[in-house]
C-alpha cells in the first residue's frame, strides 16, 4: 500500500507532523505544496493520500486549496487530512471535503493537532516549556492518527457546523494574503543572505541590491520572517519586540525550494 502526503509548511510544524506520520506509516512519499508542485495535477497511483497543513484564518492556505482543486484523484482512494493550528481547525476540513465532493470523492478522515502558534504579527511565541508540552501531546496524537489511517478508519467528526461554520467562513473571506506582503520590511541587520527567498513556497521574494523584494504573490506563511537568521524581517511595527518561532527539530534547508 503506497501513500503520498502533500504538505504545506512555513515554519516547520506541518513538515514535522508529515515526517512523523510518514516514518510510522511506511511506504510513504512526502511532497511539499509550493509553486513548483502546483504543476502536479494527477495522483492515480497512491492508495492513500494525505493533506497536512496549517490553518490560516479558520481555513486552508490558498495554495493548498488551489493544489487540491487541480489534483485529479481516483474515487476509491483513502484521503485523510491533518490540520495543525494554535487555536482550531475552523472550516478547513469542510473546505477540503467540499472540493473533493466536486470531484466525486470525499474526505475519509480528518485529524486535528494543536501546535505552537506562529502568528507573530499578532502575538509573541509561547514559552519553551509550553511548546514542549504541545510537542509531547502531538507525538501521542500522531500515534493515534497513524493507527486510524492504517486501518482505513472513517473519521470526520472534526468538521465545523452551525454558527461556527458561518463565523469561520466569514473570517476566512477576510483573508487576502497576496496584498499583505507590502507590510514586510527589513532592518539594517539584513545582510542579504537570501534565506527568505529560498524558503518562500510561493517564490515571492527576490533579492535585489542585497535586500529582499516581495512580489505580491504572498501566502502569508511568515516563513521569511520566522527563519531570518538576523531577525531583520519585520511586519509593520508589531514584530519589532516579538520573538520568532520555527519548529526546533526542522532545519531551514528542509524547506528550501528545489
Amino acid at each position: 500500500m503506497s501513500t503520498t502526503i502533500y504538505f504545506f509548511s512555513g515554519t516547520g510544524n506541518s513538515l514535522k507532523v508529515a515526517k512523523d506520520v510518514r516514518d510510522r506509516l511506511g511506504e510513504t512519499k512526502l511532497v511539499r505544496i509550493s509553486k513548483e508542485s502546483l504543476s502536479i495535477t494527477s495522483d492515480n497511483i497512491s492508495d492513500k493520500i494525505g493533506f497536512i497543513y496549517p490553518v490560516y484564518f479558520g481555513g486552508i492556505p490558498y495554495m493548498v486549496r488551489k493544489f487540491i482543486e487541480n489534483l485529479e484523484i481516483s474515487k476509491d482512494v483513502y484521503i485523510f487530512a491533518v490540520a495543525t493550528f494554535g487555536s482550531g481547525a475552523g472550516v478547513s476540513f469542510n473546505q477540503i471535503d467540499s472540493i473533493l465532493n466536486r470531484k466525486g470523492t470525499a474526505l475519509s478522515a480528518s485529524f486535528s493537532l494543536t501546535m505552537p502558534g506562529n502568528y507573530q504579527v499578532m502575538y509573541s511565541p509561547l514559552a519553551d516549556e509550553k511548546q514542549e508540552r504541545l510537542f509531547k501531546n502531538s507525538d501521542e496524537e500522531i500515534l493515534k492518527i497513524v493507527d486510524s489511517v492504517k486501518r482505513n478508519e472513517i473519521k470526520n467528526s472534526n468538521k465545523a457546523g452551525g454558527i461556527k461554520k458561518v463565523a469561520f467562513r466569514f473570517i476566512y473571506n477576510t483573508f487576502k494574503p497576496k496584498d499583505k506582503d507590502k507590510n514586510f520590511w527589513t532592518t539594517e541587520k539584513c545582510n542579504g543572505c537570501g534565506i527568505c527567498s529560498k524558503i518562500c513556497p510561493a517564490n515571492n521574494i527576490n533579492i535585489v541590491n542585497g535586500k529582499p523584494k516581495w512580489e505580491h504573490r504572498c501566502e502569508f506563511c511568515l516563513a521569511c520572517m520566522q527563519w531570518c537568521p538576523q531577525k531583520s524581517i519585520q511586519y509593520k511595527k508589531a514584530t519589532l519586540k516579538r520573538g520568532r518561532y520555527h519548529h526546533p527539530k526542522i532545519k531551514v534547508s528542509e524547506l528550501f525550494q528545489k
